[in-house]
């Protein structure tokens, strides 16, 4: 059986529908109209989508007092899920960060307060889809980059008439700003997220930091990887001592290395700590991702006890 012609994509509709979504009142616009508006944009649309092996490592942030239990730090539970930029209201995803330093743009904490920081480390490939990295969504926000990063191939746009038009839209959709009051823009990227990565066969979403002006990278994974295919790494407490012009000065109070049984997080009431067990072992520092890493003569990484 000789395979199916792939889907061409209508130009004309499409533009018709971006100029449909552009003019939407969103107050009385529900997500499934909206997705229904979107159907002739992803009629024939096409992607590279980016396939992470294990051991990528995630950042996440929560502002507020020494959390006990992991539990608190990653998504909340359904009945507390509000609308988010890739999820509708009791649909929870796990928010994380590429590097830690977004995350505290992306929790915006006051000077004085409190954050616990979560490091994670993937345990399976992770395939996701990607919206937001093109050169004029970077130019918007104010990113000092002109591409995706994680990669070049990756984030090509197909060469395909009329499909840079809409991933510039779908970019500028979900790229935007959204501030206090403006929630119901959600709609839009919520809509625009189910599109993209609702299917099985991704474990999540990929989009520019927009609180960090897109120098770094976010994730919006699904529940059932963030359940599955995390490993833990460590956890931080941190003091916001200042806000700078692009930045924070903090100081770390505490550090944890492991879990119990239960999930209750084994603060060791100092900061890390790296020890040689060997005589003549060297260990190498570099910052990556925001903070050091150590690595023995192999290149491994080796965690603070």
């Amino acid at each position: 059986m000789a395979d199916s012609a792939p889907i061409k994509l209508d130009v004309i509709a499409a533009r018709l529908a971006i100029a449909t979504i552009q003019s939407l009142d969103l107050r009385s616009e529900s997500i499934e109209q909206i997705k229904q508006l979107l159907i002739p944009v992803f009629r024939g649309y096409q992607v590279r989508a980016p396939r992470f092996p294990p051991g990528l490592r995630l950042f996440r942030a929560r502002l507020c007092d020494k959390p006990t239990n992991i539990r608190e730090l990653s998504y909340p539970p359904a009945h507390l899920v509000t609308l988010g930029r890739a999820n509708r209201p009791g649909t929870p995803v796990l928010y994380c960060s590429a590097a830690r330093g977004a995350v505290f743009f992306e929790s915006r904490p006051p000077v004085g307060s409190t954050v616990a920081i979560v490091q994670w480390e993937t345990t399976s490939p992770l395939l996701v889809n990607h919206v937001g990295y093109t050169r004029e969504a970077f130019g918007t926000i104010g990113s000092g980059r002109t591409q995706a990063g994680w990669s070049r191939e990756a984030a090509e746009i197909p060469a395909l008439d009329g499909v840079e038009e809409i991933v510039e839209f779908l970019a500028k959709l979900f790229t935007r700003r959204v501030a206090i009051g403006e929630e119901g823009n959600y709609k839009l990227t919520v809509a625009v997220a189910e599109k993209l990565f609702a299917d099985d066969l991704f474990g999540g979403l990929l989009y520019p930091a927009v609180a960090m002006r897109a120098n770094a990278d976010n994730f919006a994974l699904k529940s059932q990887y963030a359940d599955n295919h995390l490993r833990f790494v460590k956890a931080e407490l941190a003091r916001i001592d200042a806000e700078l012009d692009f930045g924070y000065q903090i100081t770390v109070l505490d550090t944890a290395g492991e879990l119990g049984g239960d999930g209750s997080i084994q603060w060791r009431g100092r900061l890390d700590q790296w020890t040689l067990r060997n005589k003549g072992d060297q260990l190498s520092f570099v910052v990556e991702n925001g903070s050091w890493v150590a690595r023995d003569s192999d290149g491994k990484v080796v965690e603070p006890g």
